[in-house]
């Protein structure tokens, strides 16, 4: 059986979300990390690692000391970090929609690929699934690109799926929050 690890990214500056943490900034009862995280818990996973800017309490983290150098920085400490695993969902921490039906299907569309990506309506969205063959290139990732080069490369099998819109809902702004709630 495969043995799959999370990488949650949890680094960013939310500039637009003001002075207040959007991922302590409470959405439907509870911190919208506090989301991300309850979902993964219900996977099993080997492994749920919190990429973030500064310590964060009752998490299993890596703090980024360089977080100004962007989402593939985040990306490749996180990848660096994990404990040996078959592959690893990429996770961004201010997606509190992610249904964890969806990880699930992700993991069975796996085998034969290196990526798994889910799409809505033409568009790539989050989480990712990446195997472990994807590992050498994610940890020498930098800047703010993520691993949206791997899927582009074209050395890598990427499979698509299709789902609903909650693959693209991200909070940014203090407004996300309400929009989220009545969408």
């Amino acid at each position: 059986m495969k043995r799959f690890s999370a990488v949650v990214l949890a680094a960013g500056a939310s500039r637009r979300f003001g002075q207040d943490d959007k991922l302590r900034a409470e959405f439907d009862g509870k911190p919208v990390l506090g989301h991300v995280l309850d979902g993964l818990a219900t996977l099993g996973l080997g492994e749920v690692l919190v990429v973030a800017r500064e310590p964060l309490s009752g998490v299993n983290q890596i703090v980024n000391p360089h977080p100004e150098a962007g989402m593939g920085h985040s990306l490749a400490l996180g990848v660096a970090a994990l404990k040996l695993c078959d592959g690893a969902f990429i996770v961004m921490a201010d997606m509190p929609l992610i249904v964890p039906d969806l990880y699930r299907e992700m993991a069975v569309a796996l085998p034969g690929h290196d990526i798994v990506v889910p799409v809505h309506e033409g568009q790539n969205g989050h989480p990712v699934l990446f195997s472990s063959a994807c590992f050498d290139d994610l940890r020498q990732l930098t800047g703010d690109q993520g691993g949206r080069a791997l899927l582009r490369s074209g050395h890598y099998r990427v499979r698509h799926i299709e789902t609903g819109g909650f693959i693209l809902a991200d909070i940014d702004t203090p407004e996300d929050l309400t929009r989220l709630k009545t969408s």
